[in-house]
């Protein structure tokens, strides 16, 4: 059923209306939906365009002369890359790890022992484990922090080992040798000493005992060392044992003390005679004269009779005192001796050093250290170098 029409409405309109939309419809289509992946498809168009090959055609030797020169820049760019790794790169990671090796080496041995986990030590082997250049290694300075670590812990050392006569004993690990000495003596050698002596000692509090050995003069230091003396112990060179050492440039025991000494009593026996005489001649007569001394006796026999009451004790043992000293002394001084006499001492030894003393009696030889140099062999020296 058709509308009326309105009669205000003009008349036309509508035809005109449809026109309109019709020429609209023709001439101005709708747009199409909006395509959501456009600007992504229009981004890979620009991609493929740009990257496919030009369409211009080339001709075959210039194609070859192209294949050539990216096959000489491939061939020469491995070359030059081999040539730094085995010319430049390999030497500085070999001499890196060389001298890592060198520095760890130093390391473990400088900080041994008791400092072997030291919070220092850890510390030095990070640095030489993240260092990343030989420079950076070669500035590790490892003694320097070893002598400090060491010498600190040798101070404490020395004064938890001490003896009640202020005395501690220093252990040469490497030449198993002791030296008991004084424990000022032992701080000099801690303070005058870096990292490379001090990680080779440590410090025990001395363990002493007397040992009796017979030695002959020879053995004795010639006879000249006195009660108190300070001796080292070497062995005969022509003597050779497996289990001893062979390195003859150190003594066995150092910082030995001498407690007695004793000659064989017949030094002590005297038989004495002093004789001068004198001729006087006056023309035809001669007039001889002779004073002659005697005394015959025995050193031991006079203490044996001053000790029974048979005549003055006090002034006996002041006749007699340092008998044996005073005589080796004369007999130095006068270059004529009994090389015969044996003596008996008895010598401070430390007790691991007991059995190598007596097993070695016949073949030891007691020295005296100039640092110990009793006053005759001290005026000696100094008059020789100072005249």
């Amino acid at each position: 059923m058709t509308k009326p029409k309105d009669p205000l409405f003009p008349k036309g309109f509508e035809e005109t209306k449809d026109i309109k939309e019709q020429y609209i419809e023709e001439n101005f289509p709708k747009p199409s939906k909006k395509d959501e992946l456009s600007p992504l498809k229009k981004l890979n168009h620009k991609i493929g365009v740009y990257l496919n090959p030009k369409t211009t055609r080339i001709t075959e030797d210039e194609q070859k002369r192209k294949i050539g020169i990216i096959i000489t820049i491939l061939i020469l760019s491995t070359l030059i890359i081999a040539s730094y790794y085995f010319l430049v790169y390999q030497p500085q990671q070999e001499e890196l790890s060389l001298m890592r090796t060198e520095k760890l080496n130093e390391l473990h041995e400088l900080y041994s022992g008791p400092l072997v986990t030291s919070s220092n030590a850890l510390v030095l082997e990070n640095k030489i484990d993240d260092a990343r250049s030989c420079e950076e290694l070669e500035s590790i300075n490892i003694l320097t922090s070893a002598t400090k670590d060491w010498k600190s812990y040798h101070k404490k050392a020395i004064y938890a080992n001490q003896d009640k006569f202020n005395r501690t004993m220093v252990v040469y690990g490497n030449e198993s040798k002791d030296v008991i000495m004084n424990s000022n003596e032992a701080m000099e050698i801690v303070s005058q000493n870096d990292a490379t002596v001090l990680s080779k000692i440590k410090f025990e509090t001395p363990n002493t005992v007397s040992v009796p050995i017979l030695v002959s003069r020879l053995q004795a230091g010639a006879g000249l060392i006195n009660v108190g003396s300070v001796v080292d112990i070497y062995l005969n060179s022509n003597y050779t044992d497996e289990n001893i050492s062979e390195n003859n440039s150190s003594p066995e025991i150092s910082g030995c003390t001498v407690l007695s000494i004793m000659r064989y009593e017949e030094n002590g026996e005297i038989d004495s005679e002093y004789s001068k005489s004198n001729v006087h001649v006056k023309g035809n007569d001669t007039y001889p004269k002779e004073n002659t001394k005697s005394f015959s006796s025995n050193v031991l026999e006079l203490l044996k009779g001053s000790i029974v009451k048979g005549y003055s004790e006090k002034e006996t043992v002041e006749m007699l005192k340092d008998y044996g000293v005073k005589l080796s002394n004369y007999e130095r001084q006068i270059n004529l001796g009994d090389l015969d006499a044996q003596y008996m001492l008895l010598i401070e030894t430390p007790q691991d050093k007991v059995n190598f003393v007596i097993n070695n009696m016949e073949n030891i030889v007691l020295t005296i250290p100039t640092s110990h140099a009793p006053n005759w062999m001290y005026n000696e020296i100094y008059t020789t170098y100072n005249n």
